[in-house]
């Protein structure tokens, strides 16, 4: 392929995608090539000018969220640009391998409505950042591992070498019902948004929120029903005031900063092996592939 530029457009919630979408970058510069990374919150939030002809290839990155990506990101592709057959990559984060982190298909299907060649797909782990913990070891293998797979993807997408994920029917209807829930879910999860009297109004969340879900209303923060289920506000607050009426067991009570761990150079990434048993156990395939 003839590369000059590259643009990398993606989502990301507590930084997993973040991460991910820096280390495509990093290497693409490495290797010689003008690439510039742009959160589609600033498309959506117009601040950064929405522009397809200043790249030669184009890469859309998201987590899974419900076996697909969450409806911010197919907002942002229902206001993206129409093309003539331009090449177009794609990365997905998941916190488990099990079924590929659901089917490319309802992404891959907007892309192509847009005119977007989409040639070659990237899944990478990263640790889950709800429900429970991982381990701080398998935090640092899981991100070492990402650091190979993403070197060895970079390699195969600047060679136009074909990588798509095959998604069978039950797979797709699986991962369509389960998208459509996630929507009605992500908003419930939003509106029952609460905080503590340690709240102290600094607004960070307000200037975080990817959507726009909080505001300040008669000195007391205000949720909305558009959130995306990102996490920010509850994570990246500086005083843990938010959590959730209902649904609080979906948060990790210790927070999330996957940098902390990576980080630290005492943590050694090496939880699983070909010897793991359990529930981790279906994770060595994923880890061992690269």
């Amino acid at each position: 392929m003839d590369i000059q530029n590259i643009g990398i457009f993606y989502f990301s919630g507590t930084g997993n995608t973040q991460l991910v979408a820096n280390l495509f970058a990093n290497e693409f510069k490495r290797k010689g090539f003008s690439t510039k990374l742009i959160p589609i919150e600033d498309i959506l939030n117009k601040k950064f000018a929405l522009s397809t002809g200043d790249y030669d290839l184009l890469g859309f990155g998201h987590p899974v969220h419900a076996f697909s990506a969450p409806k911010i990101f197919f907002d942002f592709l229902d206001r993206w640009s129409n093309v003539d057959d331009k090449k177009a990559f794609t990365f997905k984060t998941a916190g488990d391998p099990l079924c590929s982190g659901g089917s490319t298909s309802l992404v891959r299907k907007q892309l192509s409505k847009k005119g977007y060649k989409v040639f070659h797909k990237n899944l990478i782990i990263m640790p889950a950042n709800v429900m429970f913990k991982y381990n701080d070891s398998l935090i640092k293998q899981l991100y070492e591992v990402a650091v190979k797979k993403v070197k060895k993807g970079t390699n195969k997408i600047l060679l136009g070498k074909i990588n798509l994920q095959k998604n069978s029917l039950l797979l797709k209807i699986g991962t369509y019902l389960f998208n459509k829930a996630e929507s009605s879910g992500a908003s419930y999860f939003g509106k029952y948004l609460i905080t503590t009297d340690s709240c102290n109004l600094c607004g960070k969340c307000i200037r975080e929120c990817p959507t726009g879900n909080i505001s300040i209303s008669n000195k007391k923060l205000i949720f909305g029903n558009k959130c995306t289920l990102c996490m920010r506000c509850v994570y990246n607050c500086p005083e843990k005031a938010i959590s959730n009426k209902y649904m609080n067991f979906f948060v990790i009570k210790e927070g999330y900063n996957i940098q902390n761990v990576i980080d630290d150079p005492m943590i050694k990434g090496n939880y699983i092996t070909h010897k793991t048993k359990g529930f981790f156990k279906h994770f060595y395939k994923y880890m061992s592939e690269y």
